[in-house]
């Protein structure tokens, strides 16, 4: 069953002054994570947060990097504020409002 791993935080200075080639980077490393699906990067300058919204094969995947080396990735940056929430994903209604579900965990 596919999962989404939300997470929230707010970034350190360090971490708000990351280059935008680092970012790429991560982004590059993110996209071979077994189990993952897509991620989509999200941030909110306004309230000085950023985070990610992931969709996992499952909910293994998704624990094995929320819980391991993102969590330790945030705290060591100095990110604080951390949220790391794992949502089952309702699929028949998702698909009817064009989630591509179906697409994704074929290919999988």
């Amino acid at each position: 069953m596919p999962v989404i791993l939300q997470v929230n935080y707010t970034p350190s200075d360090k971490q708000s002054r990351q280059a935008p080639q680092d970012r790429i980077e991560s982004a590059k490393a993110i996209a071979k994570l077994p189990g993952l699906l897509w991620k989509v990067w999200i941030e909110d300058s306004a309230s000085n947060t950023r985070g990610g919204i992931y969709l996992f094969e499952n909910l293994d995947s998704a624990k094995a990097w929320g819980d391991g080396v993102l969590a330790t990735r945030l705290a060591e940056g100095g990110g604080s504020d951390v949220s790391i929430r794992y949502f089952d994903v309702n699929e028949e209604p998702s698909v009817i409002t064009r989630a591509p579900l179906a697409q994704l965990l074929q290919a999988a």
